[in-house]
């Protein structure tokens, strides 16, 4: 392979992994999707620090024998009416794809639970957005092996980044005549 084809496909790699969606641990952790103890430990607190983009999904981990998600309309999310969801989902790892800009809005299945907070809001940004994909990615960090108290939530793949890196650095030391 020459170092111009080389040069293209790490080019090609490169920008397909990084453009790819993330899945996005809802809460930051399993078994986060349930009635909160406090006010201050809402899955909306969690949202409004995290950016989100198209392409990226939402994964919920929770016990499926007493709860599900309901992907609602906003009068529905703010009445917490259950009577007409736009889709329900109660398999316990429930994945949910952010496929345009702008709000999404979730409550529980259950009876009572989204009258109590258990609730998420989610604001997907516009690919007008003027921040850099890789600038708002948080650091990469184990789900299994972090601290409790971490807001990390992303789960990417650690091998699509590390193939990411060494095609960037090969870019950088080919000779900029092979992109002519």
């Amino acid at each position: 392979m020459s170092s111009s084809s080389l040069m293209m496909s790490c080019l090609f790699l490169l920008l397909c992994l990084l453009c790819e969606g993330r899945e996005i641990l809802v809460g930051g952790k399993s078994n986060t999707w349930k009635v909160p103890e406090s006010t201050e430990e809402t899955l909306n607190s969690w949202s409004e620090r995290t950016r989100f983009k198209i392409g990226d999904s939402l994964l919920w981990k929770y016990n499926a024998e007493n709860d599900s998600v309901m992907q609602v309309s906003q009068k529905d999310y703010e009445r917490c009416d259950r009577s007409e969801p736009i889709i329900g989902y109660k398999d316990g790892h429930t994945k949910v794809e952010l496929n345009r800009s702008g709000p999404f809005y979730f409550i529980s299945g259950e009876d009572g639970h989204c009258h109590r907070g258990e609730k998420l809001h989610v604001v997907v940004l516009s690919p007008n957005h003027n921040r850099s994909y890789a600038a708002d990615a948080p650091p990469l960090t184990s789900p299994d092996t972090k601290d409790k108290g971490s807001s990390d939530h992303v789960l990417i793949n650690q091998a699509q980044r590390s193939v990411a890196t060494a095609c960037f650095l090969a870019l950088l030391h080919i000779p900029l005549a092979f992109l002519v």
